[in-house]
């Protein structure tokens, strides 16, 4: 096993994000400074265009790939394997130990990266990440769009970004492919696609030691499959599926919105598939399994209640601009506010059969049920703001409507975000930290491919 203190030792200090240009900039100068380890080359163009850069480092029998912005909102990953790639092309020995050929992508959505470097050099606060965030609808997601048939679910129309990951999966044909996600608010977790029982203390230490809490709340979706404390199954679209056809109407498919997970993709070659949600903001209250007054059930469906109040004051206000198309961000906040109402009636039948089984509801689950997802729709806000931008830039005859409309909103979003720190002040981690978690993980990995 590598060394890791003397690894972690030479992690910078960030203080900000790189955005996509810094990142390419860095990415030509590695691979000239090191001609000789470093092999650079562009796997594909994304849907704007923009060269998909990976670096190929190492000859070992390993083989591994690493890929970062698996949504455009996540860019942790994008300086872990910045440093990991500068690391590995200038440390002989450390290639050596590893034996392992690694293809390194430091973004992989750098459209939608762009739309999120608003907030990469902070200030670093829920209200600036919200009003400068930016994720895309499920058909338009790189880590969501693998071709997949299953019952109903057809889904063949990969983005140019997802059939370029899919030609370097093919290509390396991976023991281990990491795709470098995070969360937002709450604490860490995991997933993985297969039970590696001994790799999850080692998980656990590489989050505890830097004092970032573990989630301890809610699973992300109710499918989720738990192996261990803040450790999760990887979740399928199959998955999905079969949750909404046993508690929705309809048609499953129409609710799955998109298609296959990298790592169902990589089934085929057995890989073993990793992923770290980090946090950006947290509180102690997610790590906090004592009871509550306050049984589970109810907290749920308390969460259920205010996400259709936000909804409500969402709904009325995208209906004043829905007659204008074309912005990126339309099609997400028609994705969201269409298909909520089914995912919340689809959540109250699922509430319904825990009832036999009631219990008191965990501080950290009732955090994560009624602040944790208080602050992701929230985010919502800030697109639908945005969109109102977008439009008023490009109808000068409403520009004045549709300006008084993105005050109106980013005044809620600012309200809601200051209630939020009131009520419970959160934390951010730094940087650092979370870049040293993330590669911590990866490299924890290794040895149980």
């Amino acid at each position: 096993m590598v060394n890791w203190e003397q690894i972690e030792a030479r992690i910078p200090e960030y203080e900000v994000f790189l955005t996509v240009d810094e990142l390419n900039s860095r990415t030509k100068q590695l691979s000239r400074r090191y001609p000789d380890v470093v092999e650079q080359s562009v796997i594909g163009r994304s849907r704007l265009g923009e060269p998909i850069y990976c670096l190929k480092i190492g000859e070992g029998r390993k083989r591994v790939v690493w890929f970062g912005c698996p949504h455009p909102n996540e860019p942790i990953g994008t300086l872990t394997i910045d440093f990991w790639a500068e690391l590995l092309a200038k440390d002989d020995a450390l290639r050596e130990e590893l034996d392992c050929t690694f293809f390194l992508v430091k973004c992989i959505d750098p459209d939608g990266t762009r739309l999120n470097e608003g907030w990469f050099k902070g200030p670093f606060d829920i209200y600036t990440y919200a009003s400068n965030f930016y994720r895309p609808a499920g058909k338009d997601q790189v880590e969501w769009t693998f071709p997949i048939e299953y019952k109903t679910l057809k889904f063949d129309s990969p983005l140019p970004e997802t059939q370029a990951l899919m030609e370097l999966i093919d290509t390396a044909k991976p023991h281990f492919l990491y795709a470098l996600h995070n969360a937002g608010f709450g604490g860490a977790y995991f997933y993985i696609n297969r039970q590696v029982p001994s790799l999850y203390p080692e998980l656990h230490r590489a989050i505890e030691n830097l004092g970032i809490p573990l989630s301890q709340g809610e699973p992300e979706v109710p499918w989720a499959k738990t192996f261990a404390k803040a450790v999760y199954e990887l979740t399928k679209s199959t998955d999905a599926y079969d949750y909404y056809a046993q508690f929705a109407p309809g048609d499953p498919a129409q609710m799955v919105m998109a298609g296959a997970s990298s790592s169902e993709y990589a089934a085929k070659y057995n890989t073993l598939c990793l992923v770290s949600e980090l946090p950006y903001f947290y509180h102690p209250s997610i790590d906090d399994a004592s009871p509550t007054d306050r049984m589970r059930t109810e907290v749920l469906s308390s969460s259920l209640e205010m996400q259709q109040e936000m909804v409500g004051f969402l709904a009325p206000r995208h209906e004043q601009i829905r007659a204008c198309q074309g912005s990126p961000f339309a099609a997400a906040l028609q994705e969201f506010l269409g298909k909520t109402p089914q995912r919340l009636q689809a959540q109250r039948a699922w509430i319904e059969t825990l009832k036999a089984d009631d219990r008191p509801a965990t501080t950290a689950e009732a955090f994560d049920s009624l602040v944790v997802m208080r602050f992701y729709v929230m985010l919502y806000y800030g697109m639908l703001a945005r969109h109102c931008r977008w439009c008023a830039d490009q109808d000068p005859a409403r520009q004045g409507e549709y300006l008084q409309l993105a005050e109106e909103i980013d005044g809620e979003l600012l309200r809601t975000a200051e209630r939020l720190e009131a009520e419970y002040p959160y934390q951010v981690i730094p940087i650092r930290k979370l870049v040293s978690a993330q590669l911590a993980s990866g490299l924890y990995t290794l040895p149980h491919l």
